[in-house]
């Protein structure tokens, strides 16, 4: 017979074994899969979540969109993201947050011929689903869109156009256009970008359709909008600082608030991998702030 003591001892133990291990431990699920009604097929995501003890509530969830050529594992092999995510959410610089990585194809994240509703499959299948499933966001305080290139693209049109899903987009060295008024606006290699998302040929009506700077007015008149955060490089290659530059001052003009950084760097992964930080660390003060904890300084 165990004695009294000792046997209070051994379910004091075990409890502790208990609670430590109802902790979740960081780990990055690669090629997940859901069925995207909006596509007709599966959609592919990675998901990171981090090392944290069980919340009181769903953990708050960054949408991380990849660029042109790219998949749901760019962020991972190339980004390291969740090696940053690890170690900003140890030294408490962000609160413990979950990544959802999807893969568009070259789709733009518009809905196209071209590609096929991608911009559906995002808001009305991923989102829902992934949120559900791994109970995680659940609502606009508690969700953010952000993405490099086409990603970055893809990442300010969701939430200029979806003020009310989100509370912060943030975009790396995004392709930025403001919209066109003649073919001659725009180059034959940068249409060749766009692979069918605009029209095949390349169609002006269609991608100032699908733009977002007209978008800009409806979101300054807007009460609860994201809060939005844009880097770029000076060196940028395909010279996209151009049309972040352009956006930033379109969003100051209408009083959008909008941080706004041009750092030095190509249009690479040397950038993204160190830029990203800053967008992660955004993004806890953006949910510091909305929970009346800091100020967005």
């Amino acid at each position: 017979m165990i004695p009294i003591i000792r046997l209070c001892a051994v379910l004091m133990a075990a409890g502790t074994a208990l609670a430590y291990s109802s902790a979740l431990q960081a780990e990055l699920r690669e090629s997940l899969t859901l069925e995207s009604p909006a596509l007709g097929r599966k959609m592919r995501y990675s998901l990171y979540l981090p090392e944290t003890a069980a919340a009181a509530g769903p953990l708050p969830v960054l949408y991380l969109l990849h660029g042109l050529g790219g998949n749901e594992r760019d962020w991972q092999t190339l980004g390291k993201i969740e090696v940053m995510a690890d170690r900003l959410i140890a030294g408490k610089a962000m609160p413990p947050i979950a990544i959802v990585m999807p893969d568009a194809g070259n789709s733009w994240y518009v809905n196209s011929a071209a590609h096929g509703p991608y911009e559906d499959a995002i808001l009305e299948d991923l989102i829902p689903k992934a949120e559900t499933r791994h109970g995680v966001g659940g609502r606009a305080a508690n969700r953010a869109v952000a993405g490099l290139s086409m990603g970055g693209y893809g990442a300010l049109r969701l939430a200029f156009r979806n003020p009310e899903k989100f509370a912060m987009t943030g975009a790396l060295s995004a392709a930025i256009f403001p919209d066109l008024a003649r073919q001659e606006d725009i180059t034959e290699q940068q249409t060749g970008f766009f692979k069918g998302a605009f029209g095949t040929p390349f169609d002006i009506a269609t991608f100032n359709r699908q733009n977002f700077f007209s978008d800009i007015p409806s979101l300054a008149a807007t009460r609860l909008r994201p809060a939005i955060f844009i880097t770029v490089g000076d060196d940028d290659g395909f010279g996209l600082y151009e049309g972040n530059l352009k956006l930033f001052l379109t969003l100051k003009r209408a009083g959008v608030p909008v941080e706004f950084r041009v750092t030095d760097g190509d249009h690479a992964w040397r950038l993204w991998r160190a830029q990203i930080e800053h967008i992660l660390r955004y993004y806890g003060r953006v949910l510091g702030a909305r929970a009346g904890q800091t100020g967005l300084n």
